[in-house]
């Protein structure tokens, strides 16, 4: 029997983390480490500068262990929190006992949302651990589509070219004809590679973008339920 390996989205909302302390904004990680003998998940998060007070929050939660730094980002509005909590019975263990893979998360409004890989087999037993931890929703899956997204040597360098002279820039610094000559090739030529570059970036990063949208569109449901 084929087992689909499928891409799953879901939401988790429990008590005794400090997603819960999350409010009305997106908290995202971006890195994360898990070391199982010590039983500890180091994660990296971002955080919006105004909402600063999230990270003592954080520290007097029960799953807090301790961390390593809090810094400013480069331009000044947003924390870096490279902080350790407690991995068992979290729901990244759930997710490993399942053979799931994470691709994805972030934090909104007191709740955690994933996106995972899993095959289809697990799901049952997914959902049912995760039920231990609190409410769960899943949101959506589909089959994992495999695409070849990658750019052509010509591509990527038609595009970093484009990118570092001032092609996208607002105004525009530079016009495509001046581009085209710095790589010795015609303007159709360069326009060419320029939008097969920009059409294989936005397709490889648009689950990302579906994925962040999630909290719109459930707030759209919301709306929708409280008009009806």
């Amino acid at each position: 029997m084929n087992d689909r390996l499928l891409e799953i989205t879901f939401s988790v909302e429990h008590e005794n983390c400090w997603t819960n302390l999350v409010g009305k904004y997106i908290v995202k990680t971006l890195r994360f480490s898990v070391d199982t003998e010590r039983n500890s998940i180091r994660s990296l998060i971002v955080v919006d500068k105004k909402y600063k007070d999230l990270i003592n929050k954080i520290k007097r939660n029960n799953s807090f262990i301790g961390y390593s730094t809090i810094s400013l980002t480069n331009n000044n509005k947003k924390i870096l929190f490279d902080f350790r909590k407690r991995y068992k019975n979290s729901v990244m263990d759930i997710i490993n006992s399942v053979d799931g893979i994470i691709l994805d998360g972030f934090k909104y409004d007191g709740k955690e949302y994933w996106r995972v890989l899993l095959y289809e087999s697990y799901i049952n037993e997914l959902r049912e651990k995760l039920r231990s931890k609190g409410n769960v929703e899943f949101i959506d899956f589909h089959e994992l589509n495999v695409t070849e997204d990658e750019l052509t040597p010509y591509e990527l360098k038609t595009l970093i070219l484009a990118y570092k002279n001032g092609y996208f820039d607002f105004p525009r610094r530079i016009k495509s004809d001046k581009v085209s000559k710095l790589i010795n090739i015609s303007k159709s030529t360069f326009t060419y590679h320029l939008r097969s570059a920009e059409s294989r970036i936005i397709k490889r990063y648009i689950d990302d973008l579906k994925f962040y949208n999630v909290i719109n569109n459930i707030s759209q449901q919301e709306e929708e339920r409280k008009d009806s």
